[in-house]
Parts: C-alpha cells; structure tokens; sequence
C-alpha cells in the first residue's frame, strides 16, 4: 500500500485494532508513572492535530480516571494546578518546536511524552516516553495519526485507570469490547463514506467554503475534519457546536458554503438539527448530512454506524472530511503545499531541525 493521505485515511481500522492488540506492553510506561505519581490534575499539551486529538480525548479520560483532566496549547501554558500534576506532551512527528519548548518550561513536573516515531527529539528529551502506536506516517496531513492518538489516551486512561482501582474488571472488559466495535464498525464506515463520496464528487469538488456542525465529540472530530480541509483544499473551513452556530454564524450561509451536519441521536435534539440542515438547503446546493437513521433518505445523506457512546463517535464523525481533504485536491489538480507556506515555516519554524 502507498503512503499518500487516502491509503493512511484507508489503514485507521487496522491500526486502532493493533493499538488495542498490544495496549499492555504499549501504555506500560504510563500507567506506571501514573500510579506513582496519583495526580489530582492531568495536563495534556500539544500543538495542531495532538492539540484537536487531546481535546476529544479529554472528557472520557476524565471519566475513566476520576481526575480532572485538561487539554492545553504547548504555547500557552496556563499555571499547573493541584497538589500532584502530572503533564502528558503529544506530538506525532515528535518534534514541534513549541512542545519542546513546554516541556522545557514544565521539567519539575511529572511528564511522559507520547510521539508517533520511535527516535525523535521530544523523545530524547523526555524521562518517560511510550509510542502512539500509528507508526511513521509520510504524508504531511494526519488522519490515522489523529485516531491513532485519541485511542492511544483512551487506552492509557483505561489501563492506569484499572491498575490504580479506579475502575474494576468487568466496567475495563466492557470499555475495551466497545473500543473494538468501534474498530470494526469504521471498516464498514469508511466503505460507506466512500460511498457518499462517489455520488456527491462533482459537487464536492465546487464547494468553496465549509462550515461543519455537530454535537459532543461529533464537534470534536469536526474541528480536526476542518485542519485537514484548510490545509489541503486550501478553503476557509469553519466547525461549530450546533447551539453556538445558531448564536450568529449562521449568517455566514450563502451558495458557495458547504455544510455538513452531524445529526445526534437524541429526541429533540436530533429534530432541531435536522430542521438546521434543511434550512441551509434553502440557501445552498451543498448540504450535508450524517446520520444512524435510515428513514432520512436522500443522495447527499450519509449513514454511519455508531456504538452509541459519546467518545467513539470521534472515529466515526472523522471520516468524511479526512476524505474530502485525501480526495478533493487530487481531482482539482491541487499541488501538495505552497512555496507561500514554505516561506512561513523558514521564517518561522516549527519543527525542530526541520523534522529531521
């Protein structure tokens, strides 16, 4: 298999599935320093695509491990909390210039770093250091990077969760069970986004802005979905939790906007948004919508399979944006980066060496 954006979109299933496989030997690392330490406030920083996976990842590690947890930006560190903070750095590439320059601000804290490759510069850094376990991935713009490191935190705070009896065996073997549905159930997803593709591909390819709309983690996975179009269609692209698109940006809506709409599950709510999708379609060819139900019918209706939980539903609702940005830049006739960005990493780097 090759190594552009669409074939790593392609492989997400089978690497979440080896990163539950080996989750013992891969987490040991962080569960050890977590049972030591017993921190009363974990801190996750990163920077881009670790910043957005931190973010969805945030809500259910709280949960899962009784602790307060918070997502930060490397370059904005707040002051750190709590009698035993313990800090987390994220970085796939493993050499972002402002994660380096966090963990160097933070040393007397606790800290394991978490990076995509295996020798790297925040890996030589660091005291404690476990693998995402996504592998090096050679296309510029992440998308098995960004599961990848959602799963990676979920099974961290599951296995450390276990280990210090915060959660017990039988609620353990159900979050994992439903960790693999999820796995399973994104092959059959990435069939049926492809799917929706094909019949929407000469619209899509017309769509000059984006707005993405959802609720819950759906919002989380959205504000990933909308890097991945910035940086490789290379068009304004906006997410949004639905009640706060209601609260003005809404009149943004015009022909040339593309909307996708998360539907959620839940009555009411569900009814509301949908009501949201029709009336963008009044007002634009390009709406969008992704939904369970199967009675909401139409070409542009994209239905995924869902476990039912909040926190899967990121590797769910990731998946028709990663492949519009895999796909439209290709059918467009987009070069990958621009001499205008390469100027603007020179001038103001951020990877260390280069990435080398």
């Amino acid at each position: 298999m090759g190594n552009t954006m669409y074939d790593y979109w392609k492989r997400q299933p089978e690497v979440l599935r080896r990163i539950l496989d080996g989750r013992k030997t891969q987490t040991a690392e962080f569960v050890r320093l977590f049972c030591e330490v017993r921190p009363d406030k974990l801190y996750l920083v990163g920077s881009g695509t670790s910043l957005n996976a931190e973010n969805a990842a945030m809500a259910y590690m709280e949960e899962i491990l009784d602790t307060d947890v918070r997502a930060v930006p490397s370059s904005n560190l707040p002051p750190l909390r709590g009698g035993r903070p313990m800090v987390v750095f994220v970085s796939q590439g493993g050499s972002s210039t402002n994660t380096l320059e966090a963990m160097e601000a933070l040393k007397e804290h606790p800290a394991i770093s978490i990076t995509g490759e295996a020798q790297c510069e925040i890996q030589r850094r660091s005291p404690h250091h476990m693998l995402i376990g996504c592998g090096e991935e050679l296309a510029g713009p992440k998308t098995v990077g960004y599961t990848a490191s959602v799963l990676c935190m979920y099974v961290c705070a599951l296995e450390a969760a276990l280990a210090c009896g915060a959660i017990g065996q039988e609620k353990y073997e159900a979050e994992i069970g439903l960790l693999y549905l999820a796995a399973e159930q994104m092959e059959e997803n990435i069939r049926r986004t492809e799917s929706w593709f094909e019949r929407n591909r000469e619209d899509l390819v017309k769509i000059h802005k984006y707005v993405l709309v959802g609720c819950g983690s759906a919002f989380a996975a959205a504000t990933e979905g909308c890097l991945k179009i910035l940086e490789t269609i290379k068009v304004p692209s906006m997410s949004f939790e639905f009640e706060e698109y209601l609260h003005g940006p809404i009149i943004l809506t015009d022909r040339e906007l593309g909307g996708i709409f998360y539907i959620c599950d839940a009555p009411g709510e569900r009814e509301r948004m949908l009501e949201l999708a029709r009336c963008h379609a009044q007002f634009s060819p390009y709406a969008y919508t992704v939904t369970t139900d199967e009675a909401i019918q139409g070409g542009r209706v994209l239905h995924l399979l869902r476990t039912g939980r909040d926190h899967t539903q990121i590797f769910e609702a990731v998946l028709p944006p990663q492949l519009l940005a895999a796909r439209v830049p290709e059918l467009l006739g987009l070069s990958e980066g621009s001499p205008m960005y390469d100027l603007y990493t020179k001038s103001c780097p951020t990877k260390y060496n280069n990435g080398r």
